[in-house]
């Protein structure tokens, strides 16, 4: 990456951390609010989280012409960086000591080593501000820009980087949003995130490789202490056990909240999938009366984590394709929970009876925040989330790397089409209609299924005189008899074959036709295959599809 060497570059780099810098050291002035107003802002940096953190500060002081203005930032920076007027703990302590120290306190360990690595570059703190102590943000900022100026090392500013500054404020950009009252500083913090986090992908180059993530070893005891930490601010979901409906059927593997590592379950498929956390049975789009609507709105400030097999992960990539790039418009009701999660990744201890994920390339995944194998002897983590390394802090270091299935006990041979003559041919084999005597059209396989999101909209009056009501998006399914109905009683698909039909193609074609790519929408969990009570398994249905449409290529040529 030549880019990074151009004089340029290196002073809009440092410029940008002193900028920042200067935005955490004190409140606003009158002056530096006028420079600011003054700016041109970009519209399209290229960067997701800095361009949003540009919109947010431009749309704040377009807003907020009024002369109240500075009073406004001035009350928020004492609220959100000082605690001013409010209980204990609840806001953005501006020290790295806070956010990775067992004690929550200023003046720990990580206030000791930023002195080391002051002195060691012959520099050291001089401000006329008491409470501003070694490891407040705006020194660490200060003296990133301290090394581009002085061109230290790549390596040596992507070490301070990773150590010092993604490892806490990405959590404290989060708390920035939490606590303040304007949106000027929640773009400050997106502001800031986003040039972190570029400049992470700047620094990445042949000479200064990207550090490999940190790992730790832990007893289940420590882990728990961590789950404990984390349930202040998040939610913390895995597969558990929980009693049944039917007091003479077995304990069922559903998503719910833990407390303790050892409730989660790894010797068995859970029997749902953790869609409805983040995709809801049933969700309130608005609210209406006689005088207009009202969007609903979140009511649990607290984000989630989420501890997920390789294949759910992948899934959730499904999910995500289809309500967020589906047609170029984003469905916000979904988005807004989706951008509460974080992902643990859970090590697949080996492949299960219904899984076939291998054959679906869908039994590795690189996207979660924490990796976890849970031992017998105790919990092997890998950290690549900066925002949630805090925890691990003093932990014993270790060489964890997880490990993927390579290989299941079943295995899936797609049907190939390559032409819409090949796609006709699918669609009208006669092979789809064993399914009409076979299949009952309940929907449990797509109940059960990570991957399918259909769902009807429905309106709900509150009583019969009433115009008060609400919208809800409740979940649905493409095996019910009642799903093709159209207003005037017709139906598209009358068959249970053809429901079949419909719904395989859609897993192992028409998605990834849509999306591009090689990806297919089952990703080969068997999740369906255990719930179907006419055990038709979607294996066997695919492998004999791929047959069929096989046999009957051989026919028309």
């Amino acid at each position: 990456m030549t880019a990074i060497n151009d004089v340029a570059v290196q002073q809009n780099r440092q410029q940008f951390y002193l900028f920042l810098a200067r935005l955490y050291e004190h409140e606003v002035s009158p002056a530096l609010l006028r420079q600011l107003r003054q700016l041109t802002y970009p519209t399209a940096c290229g960067e997701v989280t800095l361009q949003a953190g540009y919109d947010q500060i431009h749309t704040f002081l377009t807003a907020n012409s009024h002369v109240d203005a500075i009073d406004d930032l001035a009350v928020d920076y004492a609220k959100v960086f000082l605690a001013a007027g409010e209980p204990k703990g609840k806001a953005a302590f501006p020290y790295e000591s806070v956010y990775t120290s067992k004690q929550k306190l200023i003046m720990q360990e990580a206030w000791e080593q930023v002195q080391a690595e002051y002195a060691a570059a012959g520099l050291a703190l001089v401000t006329e501000q008491t409470d501003i102590k070694e490891d407040h943000i705006a020194v660490e900022l200060k003296f990133m820009a301290h090394l581009v100026r002085t061109e230290a090392s790549l390596a040596q500013q992507q070490i301070f980087l990773h150590r010092h500054l993604l490892n806490w404020v990405p959590q404290f950009c989060q708390d920035i949003a939490r606590y303040s009252r304007t949106t000027f500083y929640p773009g400050v913090a997106k502001l800031t995130l986003g040039f972190l986090q570029m400049e992470a992908k700047l620094l990445v180059t042949a000479d200064a490789p990207a550090p490999k993530p940190p790992s730790y070893a832990l007893s289940y005891a420590a882990m728990d202490q961590i789950i404990s930490q984390w349930q202040e601010h998040y939610h913390v979901y895995a597969p558990k056990l929980m009693a049944s409906r039917n007091p003479d059927q077995p304990e069922l593997v559903r998503f719910g909240e833990i407390n303790s590592v050892k409730e989660i379950v790894t010797d068995r498929q859970s029997d749902f999938s953790a869609k409805e956390i983040y995709y809801p049975i049933m969700q309130t789009l608005f609210y209406f009366n006689q005088n207009g609507c009202q969007e609903s709105q979140l009511t649990d400030d607290k984000d989630i984590i989420l501890f997920l097999h390789p294949c759910d992960i992948n899934a959730l990539k499904r999910t995500d394709n289809i309500f967020l790039k589906n047609g170029g418009n984003e469905d916000i009701y979904y988005k807004r929970l989706r951008d509460k999660l974080k992902i643990v990744l859970l090590e697949c201890e080996q492949s299960l009876p219904n899984c076939f994920c291998v054959s679906m390339h869908t039994n590795v995944s690189h996207n979660y925040s924490l990796a976890v194998r849970l031992g017998t002897d105790g919990v092997q983590v890998q950290v690549q989330d900066p925002s949630l390394a805090a925890a691990f802090s003093g932990m014993q270091p270790s060489q964890f790397t997880p490990k993927f299935v390579t290989a299941n006990k079943q295995k899936a041979v797609l049907p190939e089409i390559n032409n819409t003559a090949e796609l006709k041919l699918a669609g009208h084999l006669d092979y789809w209609h064993k399914f009409d005597n076979n299949c009952i059209g309940c929907g449990g396989c797509n109940t059960v299924c990570p991957t399918c999101t259909c769902f009807d909209t429905t309106d709900v009056r509150y009583n019969e005189t009433s115009p008060d009501g609400e919208r809800r998006r409740v979940w649905s399914s493409c095996m019910l008899d009642s799903f093709t109905r159209t207003a005037g009683g017709r139906c598209v698909r009358k068959t249970p074959g053809a429901n079949m039909r419909f719904k395989v193609l859609h897993k192992v074609y028409d998605y990834r036709q849509r999306f591009g790519g090689s990806e297919n929408m089952c990703v080969g969990c068997g999740r369906c295959i255990a719930r179907c009570p006419q055990d038709i398994s979607v294996l066997d249905t695919i492998n004999e599809f791929h047959d069929a449409l096989e046999k009957a290529k051989s026919e028309v040529q």
